[in-house]
């Protein structure tokens, strides 16, 4: 259907009211509503005794789902699971239950405030908060808990297929800057048995990274460093990943990391940033949804020339450029002669 086709009243209309449905989707996925329905259909009265919740909020949250065939209600009342009430389930196949309630408290509050990012060019959170998200988030257990969740739960659908498409197998050593809990080189070590491989990270993440620890095999080729990104990784690597990084960080900062990372590099050293490139053109994509939030936090989706203008800045060249399955991209990056 032609863009001259659609009402646009109706099609605005929609757009705005975007957010109820997500927030619903949140809603459920954080009280684990899709663990008590089966295929069989469940009574919403069960449902809110078993979560001592209000019933008739409840079968009103879930009508709404029903409508975007998150569940079925089959008879008044009465729901059943489909595939994507699955997808939100803790032991769906699939399940983004924690990816799907990622967006916390505070983050709701800030993107609330994207008015303000936007007149200014300032994040919210430190107009909010009187500091950054990750600051904000450090002193926030709760929330910092859910946003880790949320992002293990991301790294654990995207990690297989994105450490495919990474042309690591000739190399010997890697390290994995800001790897969080180490998914990402678990996966790159399980897949590539001659690497030996470092997690760096700050250093009360790397005390509760034990993901890779109770992997035995992989034992042997692992190592954890702690540190800050802005300051010094291990040095001396074949290659370095920045996976989800750059994305959260002004090009300002970008540089002081990407110098970092640089200073740690040999000459023939590899550097793979691994994000979302944005497409140019009015074409839909991921990124530019996900920008809108960013700006929020002071950082920010880039398209493949800002990308280089950030290397070219820090003494780096882009030479290959390695599509996923997933929104994400591999740039493969050396230093410039």
């Amino acid at each position: 259907m032609s863009s001259a086709e659609i009402n646009p009243i109706q099609r605005i209309n929609e757009l705005y009211w975007g957010f109820v449905i997500s927030r619903a989707i949140h809603v459920a996925a954080k009280l684990g509503i899709a663990d008590h329905v089966d295929q069989q259909g469940v009574h919403v009265k069960t449902v809110a005794e078993k979560l001592s919740i209000n019933e008739d909020r409840l079968y009103r949250l879930m009508r709404l789902l029903a409508s975007y065939e998150i569940f079925q209600e089959t008879d008044k009342f009465v729901f059943t699971t489909t595939a994507f009430s699955d997808a939100i389930s803790t032991e769906g196949n699939f399940s983004v239950r924690n990816a799907a309630h990622m967006v916390t408290k505070s983050m709701w509050e800030a993107y609330g405030h994207l008015e303000h990012s936007v007149r200014t060019g300032e994040d919210s959170y430190t107009d909010l908060f009187g500091k950054g998200v990750f600051e904000h988030l450090d002193d926030e257990t709760e929330e910092n808990d859910q946003f880790a969740r949320a992002m293990h739960n991301y790294a654990e659908l995207e990690n297989p297929v994105i450490a495919e498409c990474c042309p690591v197998g000739h190399l010997r050593s890697v390290v994995d800057v800001g790897g969080g809990q180490g998914g990402f080189l678990k996966e790159i070590l399980a897949q590539h048995t001659q690497l030996n491989g470092t997690l760096f990270d700050q250093p009360l993440i790397i005390e509760q990274a034990t993901h890779i620890e109770e992997n035995s095999a992989l034992n042997l080729r692992f190592d954890k460093s702690g540190g800050s990104f802005f300051e010094k990784v291990p040095a001396g690597a074949d290659a370095y990943f920045l996976k989800r990084i750059l994305h959260d960080w002004s090009d300002e900062d970008c540089c002081k990391i990407l110098e970092t990372v640089k200073a740690a590099m040999m000459p023939e050293s590899k550097l793979y940033v691994i994000d979302a490139i944005v497409p140019e053109g009015n074409v839909p994509h991921f990124s530019k949804d996900i920008e809108a939030f960013l700006m929020t936090w002071g950082g920010q989706e880039r398209d493949l020339a800002e990308f280089d203008k950030l290397c070219k800045k820090t003494g780096l060249k882009i030479t290959s450029v390695i599509e996923t399955p997933t929104p994400l991209s591999v740039l493969e990056i050396q230093i410039a002669n």
